[in-house]
Parts: C-alpha cells; structure tokens; sequence
C-alpha cells in the first residue's frame, strides 16, 4: 500500500512540477510579447524602452497566471492561435496593473 501511494504521489508531484514550469514559460513568452506590443503601441507618443514596460507586462502576466484555469493554460500552450477568451482575461489583468499618471490641475 505504501509502495502504491508512493507512486501515485511521485507522479502528482512530477505533474504539478511540469505545469508550473510550463506556466513559468507561457507567463515569460507572455511578458515578452506584451512589452514589444507595448513599445509599438507607445512609439508615436513618445521614444520609450522596452524597460519602461517591464513592469506592467509582469505584473499583467502574473495577474493571468493566477486568473486563467489548468485548462485555459493548457490551451495556450497547444494552440498556435489565441482563444477568444483570451482578450477578455487581458483587458481584466490589463485594468488591475495600469498606474495612474499625475493629473493635470487647472
């Protein structure tokens, strides 16, 4: 019995391992691509860096991490295309990571 319950804990252990190595991977491609977007998107405002982005795109990516099920996550890591609902998860982590600039007084 021992043996049994060893194994099927090894092998839990070995699954949760793999997904959160595979979750570190799609929040690090995700976090890459929002700051190149971010950077193309800000380019006619104004002459910005990649740097000035690293923060937002981290915090959307984990605030993805977190909100996104097993399963959404696994559908990112299979699919070439982005899912519909995926636009939607962006906008909700998108609102919980934008800082507000100072505001102009009149």
């Amino acid at each position: 019995m021992r043996l049994i319950f060893a194994g099927i804990l090894t092998t839990a252990v070995s699954s949760l391992t793999a997904q959160e190595i595979n979750k570190g991977k799609i929040a690090q491609s995700y976090k890459e691509s929002c700051t190149k977007q971010q950077v193309q998107l800000h380019a006619k405002l104004k002459d910005m860096s990649a740097d000035a982005f690293s923060e937002y795109c981290d915090c959307t990516s984990q605030q993805l991490m977190t909100n996104l099920s097993s399963a959404q996550l696994k559908g990112l890591n299979h699919s070439g295309d982005s899912p519909a609902w995926l636009k939607s998860a962006e906008q909700s982590a998108s609102k919980v990571c934008l800082k507000e600039g100072p505001k102009t007084q009149i």
